[in-house]
């Protein structure tokens, strides 16, 4: 069976919350270390190579495979061929010996005269070290049908009361801003009208000094004209 690469298509024989399951199912690397191990996964490698394990595993055709795999043991054996010659694969197959190391990629879809018995007997020997760990993806993958209706349900009850809550949370941000933008608006009024007063305040006390000096001049006026030899140093003052 070949697999189709990034297969997205919903497989009609995949129930949807298997299919939302299998998507959120979260497990660790460290669960698969000793069958990475006998791979000869550099132990710096197994995040990477799991990651890609995920990847391969959530398309509905490898879904179905597994799924199948409990009635009839020859799926496992269709899916290692489906990861050789899928893009998952790659750098982690290549065409030379094991002893050199599985994660030393170079070949995946070989087909005709270049399967050559050395090839062949290396798919054999991969196909015995990844079969365990289809096995056990499986059983995480079904954990049985009420057990996936019963977290599907959970999850979807968390996941919209989380979009409610954030959907909360932004309106009263929003509320917050707007009652913010309006005190600050309050406030440049304040700061006007006390600004303006002291305007006011001050041409009050600038008109007074102004009528105070014509006085000043009118009263020197009537002085100088009566008595102009008299010391006006009395009229001298210096500004309000």
């Amino acid at each position: 069976m070949g697999l189709v690469e990034d297969d997205t298509i919903l497989h009609p024989d995949i129930d949807e919350d298997i299919l939302f399951y299998i998507h959120n199912l979260n497990e660790g690397y460290e669960l698969y270390t000793r069958f990475f191990d006998a791979l000869l996964i550099k132990r710096c490698l197994h995040r990477s190579f799991f990651r890609d394990l995920k990847s391969f595993r959530e398309q509905p055709s490898v879904i179905s495979l597994l799924d199948k795999a409990a009635q009839d043991k020859k799926n496992y054996r269709e899916t290692t061929i489906a990861y050789l010659n899928s893009r998952f694969a790659h750098p982690w197959c290549k065409k030379t010996p094991l002893k050199k190391g599985f994660w030393r990629a170079e070949w995946g879809n070989i087909q005709g005269k270049q399967r050559n018995t050395e090839i062949v007997k290396e798919e054999e020997c991969l196909h015995k070290l990844l079969v365990p760990i289809w096995i056990i993806m499986r059983a995480r993958m079904f954990p049985g049908e009420d057990r996936v209706r019963r977290w599907c349900f959970d999850e979807r009850q968390r996941l919209k009361e989380k979009s409610q809550n954030r959907l909360t949370v932004a309106a009263l941000e929003q509320h917050n801003q707007a009652i913010e933008a309006g005190t600050l608006h309050v406030e440049h009024e304040n700061a006007k009208a006390v600004s303006d007063s002291r305007l006011d305040d001050i041409d009050e006390r600038a008109a007074a000094h102004a009528a105070t000096s014509v006085l000043r001049l009118a009263a020197a006026g009537i002085i100088l004209s009566q008595e102009p030899k008299r010391k006006l140093r009395w009229l001298i003052k210096k500004p309000l």
